[in-house]
């Protein structure tokens, strides 16, 4: 049984490295098209991951959009997916004039006033757009910039994007050990670091929260952070225009609930950062990743 799941992840391992080959020697409108071929090769005959799709967004969005409309949802966002990855091989060649066209920060003035209280800064942040491309953007344009990534049990892939993040320029603290990323975390916001948490998957040990309508498990990481760190909580999203360029956007501070009960100012917080992730989502359902992932149970 275990030969053949690594012959499987030796086998995706090659084809992610043989496609970023194709990618980096293309120009941009091929990397666009073959981009498009995957997407529609993914919604075709990966059934698990499309039905899955499928089922999070009628769960969402069934009462608001039709059959038909979810289904046109779904297929795009299979190819922001490839598109991103696309995305990323190309950057690393980017000059620092081109990368600044390809990805503008608007509401930076947000970050700059944040970080001038001198507390360390939280992104309330969720897998939208091209999020590596933003954190590498942020780096670059002199933020002091990291998150948390948990490792791939693939250890190719793994080492793999090791190496495209530091290409890009992009600091990670490893998810686990958890007492170690939470002890990495707190010293990185300690230094007046912008930490960007990804808060937009299920979580065994958060708080139950509303998500569309639903009653869902959010990790509280985001907030017990603000709180213990008195760091400001910005939402900062990265969007996809149209025409292949980027926004990240940079909102104005969220307004924490600090009471004595530590417990229910972190369960309120986390609430309000998930709706605010919600309002992203309802504008730009395609962007978001986190239709692939079992978030409502």
């Amino acid at each position: 049984m275990k030969r053949p799941k690594r012959l499987i992840r030796e086998l995706v391992y090659l084809l992610t490295r043989l496609s970023a080959l194709v990618v980096s020697l293309s120009p941009s409108w091929f990397y666009s098209l073959f981009s498009k071929i995957l997407s529609h090769f993914g919604y075709l005959f990966l059934a698990r991951s499309r039905n899955r799709v499928l089922s999070n967004l009628r769960i969402a969005l069934g009462k608001e959009r039709s059959e038909r409309e979810l289904s046109r949802i779904a297929k795009k966002q299979f190819a922001h997916i490839y598109l991103g990855f696309c995305e990323m091989i190309k950057a690393m060649k980017f000059s620092k004039e081109k990368f600044l066209r390809v990805a503008k920060i608007e509401g930076e003035e947000h970050l700059k006033t944040a970080l001038k209280k001198g507390k360390g800064v939280v992104g309330v942040c969720a897998h939208f757009g091209n999020f590596p491309l933003m954190l590498s953007r942020l780096s670059s344009a002199g933020y002091p910039t990291n998150t948390m990534i948990r490792e791939q049990s693939n250890q190719g892939m793994e080492k793999y994007f090791q190496e495209l993040r530091r290409k890009l320029k992009i600091t990670w603290i490893p998810k686990y050990p958890l007492s170690d990323s939470l002890r990495e975390s707190m010293k990185w916001l300690k230094k007046n670091g912008l930490l960007c948490v990804l808060m937009d998957q299920h979580s065994g040990k958060g708080v139950s929260v509303d998500f569309f309508g639903r009653q869902i498990q959010a990790a509280i990481g985001a907030a017990t952070f603000a709180r213990r760190m008195s760091s400001e909580a910005l939402p900062i999203f990265s969007l996809r225009n149209p025409d292949g360029t980027h926004r990240i956007i940079i909102k104005e501070p969220i307004k924490l609930v600090r009471t004595e009960d530590v417990r229910k100012d972190i369960r309120e917080n986390t609430a309000c950062f998930m709706k605010i992730i919600e309002s992203f989502i309802r504008k730009y359902p395609e962007q978001w990743f986190g239709w692939l992932h079992r978030r409502f149970r």
